[in-house]
């Protein structure tokens, strides 16, 4: 999985005892001729530049970052709208989707701080970089603490803080399991984009409970983190259900859930999206898959590449038709205009707890196949 990592930190001034091109060999580094003043001025940009360098995903590098000054030294704008309780659970989220969290802690900051102690609790590796002496807390809520951005990026790069898939979907299910049956607060969606590179899109529409012509049904467990595996192994597009919903996102088409699929498959010129379901005790277990959209040679080769590649875990069982599925299937192919493949997985491939080997390994075949296909994609619309 691609390792990611959390930018948390006001900004350093050129006075400031952080060192970010102690000497002119971070120039021939960075190899673009930039001054130390405009990498001293915004640390984060550096920082982005140096762990992409590394292979790493940077997330939140450049968002809640700059200070309003009328509104006092820790008030932060984030985007028009957000109010501050939506600002803290957006950082959140963002931690709990990170590997590990690098804080400046150059000027003291109650928010940085909550985000050390956050991350930390949440098993994140937490790397800091600020003047000696370090409060006992820092000490306490970080595995590595340092005077020199430089080699606090060159730490993080030595460890590679990864996370399994196994663990990682636990870890994310854990969060989710709290939502399950959990209404949004007033003014946020019932679901969660995760953004990507490539014009795949992988969806999890019941990862959460909902309501289906007036019946109460329970979440497919596990297939939201599945998702949110898929997203960072592979770099496509992924939404799951983050709420209860109040209409089954797969059967009704006036939700949210529907109209934020619109805009992302129309804004990020989607290819491709794969719906991963949980198959109920009443259905045959195994694998079973269904076909919507275009019958094109390149539609069918993604298709069949997809069969092959689940075969090696058992005969996949291709169905006609998944009738719970078919309104938001058929709304994808045939009025959006992407071929869309329904994957329902019993719950053998949904156990990282027990089975963590079965389940690690669906994640990876996924994943591939999405990269795979997202690549292919990516370079068709070239």
């Amino acid at each position: 999985m691609l390792a990611s990592v959390y930018l948390t930190g006001d900004t350093i001034n050129d006075k400031d005892g952080i060192a970010l091109a102690r000497d002119w060999k971070n120039e021939l580094r960075m190899g673009s001729g930039a001054s130390y003043a405009s990498y001293a001025v915004d640390w984060r940009s550096f920082a982005f530049n140096r762990l992409e360098s590394y292979g790493f995903k940077v997330v939140n590098p450049l968002s809640i970052t700059y200070i309003n000054p009328s509104a006092g030294k820790d008030s932060r704008e984030v985007g028009v709208g957000e109010t501050n309780d939506m600002r803290v659970r957006r950082a959140l989220d963002l931690i709990d989707q990170s590997d590990a969290l690098l804080a400046n802690l150059e000027e003291s900051n109650v928010g940085v701080a909550m985000e050390i102690f956050y991350a930390h609790r949440r098993g994140k590796m937490v790397t800091v970089v600020g003047p000696s002496p370090f409060s006992p807390w820092v000490l306490s809520h970080s595995q590595a603490r340092f005077n020199d951005i430089d080699k606090a990026i060159e730490y993080i790069a030595e460890e590679q803080p990864r996370t399994a898939p196994a663990s990682w979907a636990i870890q994310y299910e854990a969060q989710l399991s709290e939502r399950y049956e959990q209404l949004p607060p007033h003014g946020e969606p019932d679901y969660k984009f995760m953004g990507g590179e490539f014009p795949f899109l992988v969806l999890s529409p019941h990862a959460t409970a909902y309501w289906h012509e007036g019946e109460f049904m329970e979440p497919d467990s596990f297939t939201g983190s599945l998702s949110s595996v898929i997203n960072k192994s592979s770099d496509c597009h992924a939404m799951i259900s983050n709420f209860c919903a109040v209409a089954d996102p797969c059967w009704y088409l006036e939700t949210p859930f529907r109209r934020a699929i619109t805009d992302i498959v129309k804004t990020g010129k989607i290819g491709m999206v794969m719906i991963v379901l949980g198959s109920s005790s009443r259905e045959t277990a195994g694998i079973q898959m269904t076909y919507h959209g275009s019958q094109s040679s390149v539609c069918n080769n993604y298709y069949h590449m997809l069969k092959n590649r689940l075969a090696a875990f058992e005969p996949v069982l291709e169905t006609e038709m998944d009738l719970q599925a078919r309104p938001l299937a058929t709304f994808l192919s045939d009025e959006l205009q992407t071929p869309t493949v329904v994957l329902r997985l019993s719950k053998r491939y949904r156990m990282p707890r027990l089975q963590p080997e079965l389940f690690s390994k669906m994640a990876d075949t996924l994943s591939a196949f999405a990269r795979s296909v997202g690549e292919d994609l990516l370079w068709g619309q070239k």
